[in-house]
């Protein structure tokens, strides 16, 4: 059986897990939670841009000043730590280049690889005393049930504008299975493709 095989059939498995465990049902009951949390977390942006710094004039820098290897380095410690500057931009910014799909494609893989190392980010501070009384003793329940379906919001993560880091990190906090996290994650190079197919017909 081929890999992509592999991946799809693994995907089914899941859906069906999801599906009689209570993993969709789960996400629709936290669904507001969820986009509270976005919400705050835009706002967040908003204030950080309008009263700290100016992303937008940050990222407009990046891609039109900086040498392309710096651009890049630039998307991979974004990706590994807070996701604050909007992968969208880079996307635009690589349809200007003599390839463009090629680097829609390393986009996508240095995202995947920001992924990683948050997620070990998260495996690093589950260490941490005060960390691990939380996930371990304080909210045990909420964070066993994050552990559970904790494929469904990495998904969402990689494929919307739901921040990839924080929820890598989080997936790392309460050990996900790393494998799992690796095949569920490959979503991120969907997102990108699909977001260059819409964004290279706007721009």
């Amino acid at each position: 059986m081929s890999p992509v095989k592999k991946i799809f059939k693994k995907g089914h498995v899941y859906h069906v897990y999801y599906r009689r465990s209570g993993g969709y049902r789960f996400l629709g009951k936290n669904f507001f939670k969820l986009l509270i949390g976005i919400l705050i977390f835009g706002a967040a942006i908003w204030l950080l841009n309008t009263y700290v710094f100016d992303i937008t004039t940050l990222t407009d820098y990046i891609t039109q000043k900086l040498p392309m290897w710096l651009v890049l380095t630039t998307l991979l410690a974004s990706e590994s730590v807070l996701g604050l500057l909007p992968p969208d931009v880079y996307i635009i910014w690589a349809k200007g280049l003599e390839n463009p799909e090629l680097m829609v494609f390393v986009l996508a893989l240095i995202s995947y690889a920001g992924g990683i190392i948050s997620y070990f980010i998260g495996t690093k501070l589950h260490r941490l005393p005060k960390v691990h009384q939380w996930v371990d003793i304080k909210f045990k329940e909420q964070f066993t049930t994050l552990k559970k379906f904790g494929g469904l919001l990495i998904f969402l993560a990689a494929m919307t504008p739901l921040p990839f880091s924080p929820v890598s990190t989080v997936a790392g906090v309460v050990d996900f299975p790393f494998k799992t996290y690796l095949i569920v994650a490959l979503s991120r190079f969907l997102r990108f493709f699909v977001y260059a197919l819409v964004l290279f017909q706007m721009v």
